[in-house]
């Protein structure tokens, strides 16, 4: 790498940090600020509540880094080349015969640095957060435990579970006790083809099994028999914590999250589609860059900053035929890896042909 291309990486990796700064800044000032009457009311309950606040927000931070990590790379690669244009940095670079493409090369690199570092984060980071922030939430925005009414979930060999109330205790997000279950039902076919339910009033995490309050079992053609344990492998506090994101926030989930979801379940479309879109996430930092910087490099009379309008105009239509199309994908109109890959690679190829408009 020579010393020009050392030069535009570094001020696109700048650039790129001050505009995930001010990006995710933003969206969290106007999320607090939306919700300052339920802080309001958590600090009259609680007490002084502003730890968790620092808490909650500093969690949300790099949730949303996930999700809108792949803008702040567009918001940087936009200004790292008006940057340039204005300093008149372009013209010696593309005047000394190196084409406008390989110029744009160290904005591609940073951009694949960017999608890796936050790929890392969301497989490797964020799931170990998910409890936490679902714990702060219900206590902060909600002034109320984290329970979970009506739970559903599914086990490994097509168990199936219901509980009135989850309450989670410390085995999953650092609360008092252990977790517990309340009007436990579960469902179960036996090798034999006969059918099993098993109830409970209560049940608490030793572990590795619930331990039974008021239980029974009762076999299909045999008599009721008292339980005073359950061992189910895959139907733990961490199990049941994965179905309830799995209905309330899937976008959230990582890919391995996603592809336990579909070993349970495999007619699970909207976990289909959304595992093909984890896949291809990291190619939407390429894909917008593609998009974008051929309209914000300009060198005739047009203003650069009308070319980075419709730069920006056709990264927002990518946003709303992603959503789409995930939408679709969930409710079954199209096949899970159209509607997860679909978007990425119409846009790559629109992006490729505006490269054609680059200026030499």
């Amino acid at each position: 790498m020579g010393l020009l291309d050392r030069y535009v990486l570094r001020t696109f990796l700048l650039t790129w940090l001050l505009s995930a700064g001010a990006l995710l800044g933003l969206i969290t000032v106007l999320d607090f600020l939306g919700h300052l009457d339920e802080i309001g009311e958590s600090a009259a309950l609680q007490g002084p509540v502003a730890g968790q606040v620092l808490r909650l927000y500093g969690l949300q931070v790099l949730f949303l880094l996930a999700t809108f990590g792949p803008y702040a790379t567009l918001l940087a690669g936009l200004g790292t080349v008006l940057l340039l244009q204005r300093a008149r940095e372009w013209i010696p670079m593309l005047g000394a015969g190196r084409s406008t493409l390989r110029a744009f090369l160290p904005l591609y690199l940073g951009a694949a640095l960017a999608a890796a570092g936050i790929q890392a984060v969301r497989e490797g980071v964020l799931p170990s957060l998910q409890a936490q922030r679902e714990a702060l939430e219900r206590r902060l925005l909600n002034q109320r435990p984290w329970e979970l009414a009506d739970l559903w979930a599914r086990g490994p060999e097509d168990q199936r579970l219901r509980a009135g109330r989850f309450l989670p205790g410390g085995d999953l997000a650092g609360g008092p006790g252990p977790s517990r279950l309340q009007d436990l039902e579960l469902f179960e076919i036996l090798s034999d083809g006969r059918d099993r339910l098993t109830r409970a009033r209560e049940a608490v995490w030793s572990g590795d099994r619930w331990l039974l309050e008021d239980g029974w079992t009762l076999v299909e053609g045999a008599a009721e028999e008292p339980a005073r344990a359950l061992a189910v492998p895959g139907l733990g506090p961490q199990d049941l914590f994965l179905a309830y994101l799995g209905r309330t926030r899937p976008l959230d989930l990582s890919s391995d999250q996603l592809q336990e979801l579909l070993e349970r379940d495999p007619h699970h479309r909207q976990a289909a589609t959304l595992l093909w879109a984890s896949r291809v996430a990291p190619w939407i930092h390429l894909v917008l860059l593609l998009l974008g910087l051929p309209f914000a490099l300009r060198f005739d009379r047009s203003s650069s900053l009308e070319g980075l309008g419709r730069g920006l105009l056709l990264c927002g239509l990518f946003f709303v035929a992603d959503f789409l199309c995930r939408d679709l994908g969930g409710r079954g109109v199209l096949s899970p890896w159209l509607a997860g890959t679909a978007p990425v690679l119409a846009f790559a190829g629109l992006g490729l042909l505006a490269t054609e408009r680059l200026p030499t």
